[in-house]
Formats: structure tokens, C-alpha cells, sequence
């Protein structure tokens, strides 16, 4: 319905703010945005905009701080061996030697001298790269 040119007492001729037409003044509501509109262009506000989120628990209901690290320290019968790079600390014993050692060539015999090669390395050896024997010219 649109505007109908009529004389009312005390009535304006006042424009809809979504579509544009005339209408009286009577004729038009205020909708939840504050716009005037008309009848067709009225719709009331969205239910789920009064919807408040209820805040989460995310604390835990009881803590405590982390504890430190405990190390125990394992004496094995290469680690209480008392040569350079076998034996450890607090386990290692003077004058101690069960032949219980990684062999410091690739073949399996034992060291008359050796170089290291970059790149390479054999655990316990103390040289820094792969260990290989020299053995003397025949």
C-alpha cells in the first residue's frame, strides 16, 4: 500500500528508508535498526541476537609445577673401564681394562697407528673421523 494523495489531520507525507515510497506518517514503524519502514519492510529483531555465550572453565582444577629432571647413571662393564673415552664418571676405575671396547679398525684387528678421515667417525675412538690402520710395508 502505497501513498494515497488524501488530506489527514496531522499526518506528513514521510519517504520508507528501505524502499523508497510514500506513505503518512501513521503508516510507518520503527524497526530494532532504527530505521522507519513500512508494513512490508518491518521485521522484527533476530532472536539469536540476545543469545550470551557462557564462558569456559579452561584452568585446571588443581596444578602443580613440573619437577626436575632425575638422572640415574648406569655403570656398564664398558663405561667402568678406566681408559680415555670408555669410562664415565663416578664409575669409571683406575687401572681397570676388561677388553670390553669397540675395535678401532674397520677390519677388526688391532691399532699399530691410525689418521682420521673427515667425515666418518667410530664411537669411543678419540680421534675425530674414521679410524684406519697403518699397517707397516712389508
Amino acid at each position: 500500500m502505497s501513498y494515497k494523495s488524501s488530506y489527514d489531520p496531522g499526518q506528513w507525507k514521510v519517504v520508507c528508508d528501505v524502499c523508497g515510497r510514500e506513505f503518512k506518517a501513521n503508516q510507518l514503524r520503527q524497526r530494532w535498526d532504527g530505521l522507519m519502514v513500512c508494513q512490508g519492510d518491518y521485521e522484527p529483531r533476530q532472536p539469536q541476537d540476545f543469545v550470551r555465550g557462557v564462558a569456559d572453565k579452561m584452568a585446571p582444577p588443581w596444578a602443580r609445577p613440573e619437577s626436575s629432571d632425575v638422572f640415574a647413571f648406569v655403570c656398564t662393564p664398558i663405561t667402568m673401564q678406566g681408559i680415555a673415552d670408555y669410562g664415565v664418571a663416578d664409575c669409571a676405575q683406575a687401572d681397570v681394562d676388561r677388553g670390553n671396547r669397540p675395535v678401532c679398525t674397520l677390519e677388526g684387528s688391532s691399532c699399530i697407528s691410525g689418521f682420521a678421515i673427515s667425515g666418518c667417525s667410530v664411537a669411543g675412538q678419540p680421534f675425530p673421523g674414521m679410524l684406519v690402520t697403518l699397517y707397516p710395508d712389508s
